[in-house]
């Protein structure tokens, strides 16, 4: 039987599919901008028929239909990173497990954890020979094909085609189809604010021509981005391509041309932004897509020289420990990939790793909180152990802990909090006994 038959013959109604779902699978979904959020609803509408179904999803841009308490013992929910989806979920009361995971160890998560007999997947209609790219995010496909029994497949011709290594999926590894045209889901781009350029001010000036980049979201990641507009010759090496990446690369700023792995192509792992830039990366020969365990081994990281890593984080103690997924014991999103980048760039040739942050926190009732502090609040999750923290930046300055003593540290972080803190943190420093 040519592809071509084949696809008729399993192509179906996103509700006919959904009723495949049976109690007690576990039953995993694309992440992020490339879930199918139309089958995924289909089977959420399900929920009082199905019992003890486990569904893995990761960084949601918006919530499912199932994300309520009531669905709880019939669909339950692991994410491997929160994203708005869930967090606007936990909102009605749903709960959802989280992941403890390095993003570099994706597959280990899929077949040693998840080991999912269930995959739904996202893809783009196939191409001349019947292959289907995996759009934004391929992240987990490899790997669900060793553990599934059942393959669902979501075609969507709003998918962009991505170029990439072995990550194209046939429509003869499918067991049924559902050709559902959905808008790709968009990421605002958020607006840096006066003080995220300040404390962007302070990398953007150590960044060399040349470098190969990785910056993460939020506002001073973008502050950072659209500064280096006046840069040459960057490259990209990143877990997320980013809005600032695809800015930089229309201002002739971002070429590859340096860069000592993949010469002249950036290399990614997923894609999050505007429609705008989902055009660009469509069909883009510069741009390759690889496994994100592969993107995001600190030893493939190292491999480009120059390589700048630039994160944000939510808090860091005197010791330099670094908290960048937690408030406590909640867990507001993932570990991702920031320690694999972290480490990476460290280890390459000339490179450099930074984690940034605005020195203070504004809670609602006007009061501030200090994030330098002399310890995390209990529970608080540490993304960056303190050995692995090279610099730190606020709006107040930087600093370089790479190696440095336990007094060094505190000393040095101190000198970038907020000045109405810095008394105050010293005088617990020298009480606890961080300050010699």
């Amino acid at each position: 039987m040519n592809w071509k038959a084949d696809y008729e013959k399993k192509k179906m109604s996103v509700e006919e599919a959904a009723k495949l779902i049976k109690s007690g699978d576990v039953v995993w979904a694309t992440p992020n901008n490339n879930a199918p959020y139309t089958l995924l609803n289909a089977v959420g509408a399900r929920y009082k028929e199905l019992k003890d179904v486990k569904l893995a999803v990761q960084l949601l841009i918006k919530p499912l239909n199932c994300f309520i308490p009531e669905a709880k013992g019939h669909i339950d929910v692991f994410t491997g990173f929160k994203g708005p989806g869930e967090r606007a979920g936990e909102k009605t009361g749903w709960k959802v497990d989280t992941a403890a995971f390095q993003l570099h160890r994706h597959d280990e998560l899929m077949l040693n954890v998840i080991k999912a007999n269930v995959g739904l997947m996202q893809v783009t209609p196939p191409n001349e020979e019947g292959y289907c790219y995996l759009g934004c995010n391929p992240t987990g496909v490899t790997e669900i094909f060793d553990t599934a029994e059942l393959i669902i497949a979501q075609v969507n011709k709003n998918n962009p085609i991505i170029p990439n290594e072995n990550l194209c999926v046939h429509v003869s590894q499918f067991d049924a189809i559902v050709e559902v045209d959905e808008e790709i889901l968009v990421s605002p781009n958020i607006e840096p604010s006066d003080l995220d350029k300040q404390v962007a001010a302070h990398i953007v000036e150590r960044i060399p021509n040349g470098a190969t980049i990785q910056i993460g979201i939020g506002g001073i990641a973008n502050a950072v981005g659209y500064s280096l507009e006046n840069h040459k010759d960057l490259g990209v090496h990143t877990e997320l391509y980013v809005e600032a990446m695809y800015y930089l690369t229309k201002k002739g700023a971002i070429n590859n041309s340096k860069k000592t792995l993949y010469p002249g192509k950036a290399v990614i792992g997923f894609a999050s932004g505007s429609k705008e830039m989902y055009d660009f990366l469509h069909n883009n020969p510069n741009i390759i897509n690889r496994e994100i365990q592969w993107v995001n081994n600190p030893v493939v990281v190292a491999q480009n020289d120059n390589f700048v890593s630039l994160n944000a984080c939510l808090g860091v103690d005197l010791l330099g420990q670094v908290s960048s997924e937690s408030i406590g014991f909640r867990q507001f999103s993932g570990t991702g990939g920031q320690l694999d980048f972290v480490r990476g760039a460290q280890k390459s040739k000339n490179g450099m790793s930074f984690l940034a942050m605005q020195s203070v926190v504004e809670k609602k009732d006007g009061s501030r909180i200090s994030k330098i502090t002399l310890t995390h609040a209990p529970g608080s999750a540490i993304t960056v152990p303190r050995t692995d923290v090279q610099y730190v930046c606020t709006e107040y300055g930087i600093v370089n802990l790479q190696n440095q003593s336990i007094d060094y540290r505190a000393r040095a972080l101190i000198s970038i909090a907020h000045p109405d803190f810095r008394d105050e943190l010293e005088f617990e420093a020298k009480k606890a006994g961080i300050i010699i």
